[in-house]
């Protein structure tokens, strides 16, 4: 069975705040040198999936900048390969302006997803991460012979609650989804399956569930497919038990580069190749008199500071007596000599002058704009 990859590059239900003013939550640097999207499209490719098609809504550039023609995942292909796709200046329903909901984003593209050899479609969100066996999820959907297979979790690597705007799956004692709810609460994370937004389905199923919802005006793919249909249409549940990373929120970003500095959790997350788009920076510069301690320091860096416990991109500098802390900076940022960080991210291409202080908290982190100097 050939089987089409579908990638939603953005999310309708984070809080990024300023990270994601400018792009899209696929494009956010993720342990250092790699993206979100990385890590998603590397789960396709190792599993032998070479037809990938990336829906990108707004704030797109820097994703397709970085995705180019797909040559570093092996999807430059005659038949297949990569395809991003990106909104019409105006739609097939006559409207200017941004997608609607998820439902509206697949009939926009119905056209490109058409032309696909592929006969099964397995669609992916942006927003939580996780190295999932899509061979064995598409034969667990053809064995059961159901309508749409929904992937959920029942745990967070140990986080107490689950993300707000998740959807929280309910299935019967057949496996069969009966009911779902956008999480609004801070509910427990113990004995709730929640939705890692990845779903299995025909695409001839597809492609009528489509037109229907455009036809009576529905368009978010979970309130007004899953949920509304979930009494007709045979949805089985499948269970995710591996480790995971949920970012649709700041804090939950922290937390996810943070556990990157953890190398148990680095060696499960690593141990299928993550692949992602060749820079070749010169190696980083560690001078005289620095101090790093457990932190992941990318290529370009000249680190003159002490880091702690931090996520450094490419191309950072950090100045002699400085000392950034359990801190995430991304790539082409300067710090200056005698600068104090303490849960900070630093978007790209910041400039932080001399004995400047900046201090958050793991739960509200201090986020500090693109191309900003404080």
């Amino acid at each position: 069975m050939s089987i089409l990859g579908i990638v939603f590059s953005y999310s309708e239900r984070e809080n990024l705040r300023e990270l994601t003013r400018l792009r899209t939550i696929a494009s956010l640097p993720m342990a250092g040198k790699y993206r979100i999207i990385d890590f998603l499209i590397s789960n396709f490719v190792n599993d032998d999936i070479y037809d990938i098609a990336v829906i990108a809504r707004d704030n797109y550039h820097s994703l397709m900048d970085h995705l180019g023609a797909g040559m570093e995942w092996d999807l430059i292909r005659k038949r297949g390969g990569l395809r991003v796709l990106t909104p019409y200046a105006k739609s097939e329903s006559g409207r200017d302006g941004l997608y609607r909901g998820s439902v509206e984003a697949l009939s926009n593209n119905m056209h490109s997803f058409r032309r696909s050899m592929g006969d099964l479609v397995i669609m992916a969100e942006a927003s939580i991460l996780y190295s999932i066996d899509f061979n064995h999820l598409a034969k667990t959907h053809l064995n059961s012979n159901a309508d749409i297979t929904a992937v959920y979790t029942k745990q967070l690597n140990g986080h107490p609650t689950v993300p707000m705007g998740v959807a929280v799956m309910h299935f019967n004692e057949n496996n069969r989804l009966y009911d779902l709810n956008i999480n609004k609460d801070d509910m427990s994370a113990q004995d709730v399956c929640w939705s890692i937004g990845v779903f299995v389905i025909k695409k001839s199923l597809l492609m009528s569930l489509v037109a229907d919802a455009m036809a009576f005006g529905k368009y978010d793919f979970l309130e007004d497919i899953i949920k509304r249909l979930s009494n007709r249409l045979d949805i089985q549940g499948y269970e995710y038990k591996g480790h995971l990373l949920e970012v649709s929120s700041v804090a939950g970003y922290m937390k996810a580069n943070m556990n990157f500095l953890n190398a148990n959790f680095r060696n499960r997350a690593f141990h299928r190749p993550i692949y992602t788009k060749s820079k070749d920076s010169v190696p980083a510069r560690y001078c005289k008199g620095c101090c790093v301690k457990n932190s992941i320091i990318s290529d370009g860096c000249r680190i003159e500071g002490t880091v702690i416990n931090s996520v450094i991109s490419r191309n950072v500098f950090i100045g002699k007596d400085s000392i950034v802390k359990n801190s995430v900076i991304m790539q082409n940022t300067e710090i200056m000599q005698g600068v104090s960080l303490d849960n900070v991210i630093l978007d790209k291409d910041v400039i932080v002058r001399e004995n400047r202080q900046l201090s958050g908290h793991e739960t509200y982190p201090v986020v500090v704009e693109k191309a900003s100097i404080i």
